[in-house]
């Protein structure tokens, strides 16, 4: 029997009828990208998909979950095994189609549900496009964001953010079979007196530097202080601030 929001698990005539009181489509995107020896390829897909559920349940009827594009823009992640990177050309175009496709099925209200840093900036081009070319109502979410007192509370380490004790916690709540807490390590970075270049330097600027050097193991922080109840806080906040922006969203 289909899922009541999947897409993916509903057949044509149930999508058709579903379309009677769905109003916006979450589109969970990510990567499949190496977070060291702490968590799967999968993480960020997966982490996307399962918070796109999550608002679905509180939405239904009125959501649909899109199946998840499970590539996104990873380049500076490419100096590890495991990594699979699009160009932000191809990201933007498939983002482009899939948003078409939904607005030709008769939904007008598109959410990106993102569970990866580095799809950020792409996909405030990609919902711009939408919106201006389209003149469908497209936005983007990513929980780093969304709960950005959360994490910071509980960003216990100086350079949090990638496999850390932040990312992992929200892997043990959401997605458990992709974290390998018998492994987790702290990120072994590599130092550098390189000024302003990082997002944890006050008034950083914006300059892609490849995570292979900075950080020796693929992660940030220190994974074993990751718990089960910091991932819940931190998903509830970037939940319940994305209901209250889709209360409004919706009403345009």
């Amino acid at each position: 029997m289909a899922i009541w929001f999947e897409m993916s698990e509903m057949t044509s005539p149930e999508f058709k009828a579903a379309l009677q009181t769905v109003r916006v489509a979450l589109i969970p995107v990510g990567a499949t990208e190496q977070h060291g020896p702490n968590l799967g390829l999968g993480t960020d897909y997966v982490v996307g998909h399962r918070l796109a559920r999550r608002l679905a349940e509180r939405l239904h009827p009125r959501a649909v979950v899109v199946p998840p594009l499970p590539f996104g823009v990873s380049p500076h992640h490419m100096g590890f095994a495991g990594t699979i990177s699009l160009s932000a050309e191809a990201f933007l175009a498939v983002g482009f189609d899939i948003g078409k496709s939904l607005q030709t099925n008769g939904i007008r209200h598109l959410l990106f549900v993102n569970g990866h840093a580095g799809n950020v900036a792409i996909l405030n081009v990609l919902t711009t496009k939408l919106h201006y070319e389209l003149g469908v109502q497209a936005a983007s979410s990513f929980y780093f964001a969304q709960a950005a007192d959360k994490v910071k509370a509980h960003g216990k380490t100086a350079r949090y953010g990638h496999a850390c004790e932040i990312e992992s916690s929200v892997v043990l709540a959401l997605a458990p079979e992709l974290a390998r807490p018998e492994a987790f390590e702290p990120g072994d970075m590599i130092a550098t007196e390189r000024k302003f270049s990082f997002n944890n330097q006050t008034h950083f600027l914006q300059v892609p530097i490849p995570f292979h050097e900075q950080t020796r193991n693929g992660a940030f922080g220190d994974a074993r202080l990751a718990t089960v109840a910091v991932g819940e806080e931190v998903i509830g906040a970037a939940v319940e601030r994305t209901l209250e922006f889709l209360d409004g969203f919706l009403a345009t």
